[in-house]
């Protein structure tokens, strides 16, 4: 649609007819319109939306305001063309300001602060038709010959080293320009490259990607110059996402491949390996996690089951007889102490076997080791592997159970009876019996004693030796053929004891081994004692 004055003769009685109206050439007077603005609107906006304009020229300077009166209220308009090669004024800026539609605007020139205020306030393109007069390349390459081109312009390009001419025309491009983006510089030169850093420094600009061809210039060069940089302005680059990139030409792409596939590939091969790692190490974690916490529930149930036991039998008067067998085993000295732990089952030791036995057939007996965490049901299986992955419930279970030495018998007590747990980080099954290599621990008295109570009957230990030694099997032997073995097995555990206990030690002792592992499986801690009661 085209708005401009009629030249023509016309009798003001017939302008305004609405009985002659053509819809392809509407007549309207200045003073009509200003007195009927909606009824001229809503009558236009219906013909515009029935022809499908979208373009509106205006010819004349002179009602540029008024037109854009009508304009401003129809929806359809996207694009404005103001003709005349005159500045527009303040106050047809505040009336394009009003406007909420337009898209495009075109202008014959704009003074800087209207351009300005107009971006930022609107979505709107503004092109102007003034030619700005450049003589240095760096315009001419990048046909920047408007205000509108140097302020909108999003991409430039630098295709040949800088002269003066081009220094000042790029330093009123980079003031004027709001909207780069992209820099490609096709010819690099340091010195240029330098310049025009300092120039987006300096204006604050930021989000600019600058892409330098690789073709014809000098690689080391542009490592060298960029590295310096970033080492310079890092935190502004960071800060203002300014960042660089090469474009590698095809040739030296083909010249390169191999080297680069095989950087890819090792690069690639190195994440997979940290990805996988990092994978099996949550796994793991998780794997812990879980048998950790099933380990912990057996734990509870197995207090429950105390406690109800307690609740079931009369606490009170719970001292035990514990007789100390001498070594000839024809002297016993009768005394009387106080468990450490108040509970039934030093009373009804068979009641909690039984119940215990209902959950798991393999139960032989119960461990206690004074201040650690080692209070546990002893199972035994038809093999010492069984129970090193399987849980007191008998499901599979890393962290495995407190085990006896399938050799071993409590009917009848071998000269050697080994118990086995894992050395647990988390102080479940074995993990505490690190405590009793702390001399804080084992030179407690109380500490010295071991509570193991079978089916058949309940004794107490008496520590003899605690030690650490490299992986061996020597003190695993649960029965020896003649005494003079024997003896020699005793001498070897009490000599490696890290603690002189002073307890005698003869061939007609019944020993008791804790054994678990240290150091990753590299090292054993050992715990012997001897039998000092027996019910």
């Amino acid at each position: 649609m085209s708005i401009s004055i009629l030249k023509k003769d016309t009798k003001k009685e017939d302008l305004n007819n609405t009985n002659v109206i053509d819809t392809k050439e509407l007549v309207f007077s200045k003073d009509y319109i200003l007195e009927n603005l909606d009824l001229v609107s809503s009558f236009l906006n219906v013909v515009i939306i029935k022809r499908n304009v979208t373009k509106v020229s205006i010819k004349d300077y002179n009602i540029i305001s008024l037109s854009i009166n009508i304009i401003n209220e129809i929806p359809s308009i996207k694009e404005l063309y103001l003709k005349p090669d005159k500045n527009i004024d303040y106050k047809i800026f505040l009336k394009l300001l009003e406007n909420k539609y337009l898209e495009i605007l075109e202008v014959y020139d704009i003074p800087v602060y209207l351009l300005e205020r107009l971006d930022v306030n609107k979505n709107l393109l503004i092109k102007t038709r003034t030619e700005m007069f450049f003589i240095s390349d760096f315009m001419s390459i990048n046909n920047l010959s408007t205000y509108s081109e140097l302020y909108y312009k999003k991409y430039i390009n630098i295709n040949s080293l800088f002269t003066n001419e081009d220094i000042t025309d790029f330093e009123i491009f980079i003031n004027i320009n709001h909207h780069l983006k992209n820099i490609n510089i096709i010819k690099f030169s340091s010195t240029v490259f330098n310049y025009i850093i300092d120039s987006i420094i300096k204006t604050n600009k930021s989000n600019i990607r600058i892409n330098i061809s690789e073709e014809t210039n000098n690689l080391q060069d542009i490592y060298q110059t960029i590295s310096e940089l970033k080492l310079k302005h890092d935190k502004y680059f960071k800060d203002n996402s300014i960042t660089f990139k090469i474009n590698y030409s095809l040739e030296f792409k083909k010249r390169n491949f191999f080297k680069q596939l095989n950087l890819n590939f090792i690069k690639i091969s190195i994440l997979a390996v940290i990805f996988l790692i990092i994978t099996l190490m949550g796994l793991n974690y998780y794997k812990n996690y879980t048998q950790a916490r099933d380990i912990k529930n057996i734990e509870e149930e197995l207090k429950s089951i105390l406690k109800q036991i307690d609740e079931e039998y009369d606490i009170d008067d719970q001292d035990s007889d514990i007789e100390y067998i001498d070594a000839d085993n024809t002297i016993t000295i009768p005394t009387t102490t106080r468990s450490n732990y108040v509970s039934s089952y030093y009373k009804n030791y068979e009641k909690v076997l039984d119940t215990l036995l209902k959950i798991n057939s393999d139960t032989k007996g119960w461990l206690t080791v004074n201040n650690t965490r080692i209070d546990y049901p002893v199972v035994q299986a038809k093999n010492n592997d069984y129970y090193l992955n399987r849980d007191y419930n008998r499901y599979k279970n890393s962290m495995g159970w407190i085990f006896m030495d399938y050799r071993n018998s409590i009917d009848i007590l071998n000269q050697n009876t080994i118990i086995y747990g894992h050395n647990i980080t988390a102080g479940i099954m074995f993990g505490t019996l690190r405590y009793t290599v702390n001399s804080s621990w084992y030179k407690k008295t109380s500490n010295q004693i071991i509570t193991f109570n079978t089916l058949n009957s309940s004794m107490k230990w008496q520590i003899i030796s605690i030690y650490k030694i490299p992986n061996t099997i020597d003190y695993l032997t649960t029965s020896f053929y003649s005494k003079k073995e024997y003896q020699k097995f005793l001498d070897l555990i009490t000599g490696r004891s890290i603690h002189d206990f002073k307890q005698s030690v003869t061939t007609n002792d019944k020993i008791l081994t804790l054994s678990t592992c240290q150091n990753r499986g590299e090292e054993r801690l050992v715990v012997h004692a001897k039998l000092i009661t027996d019910n």
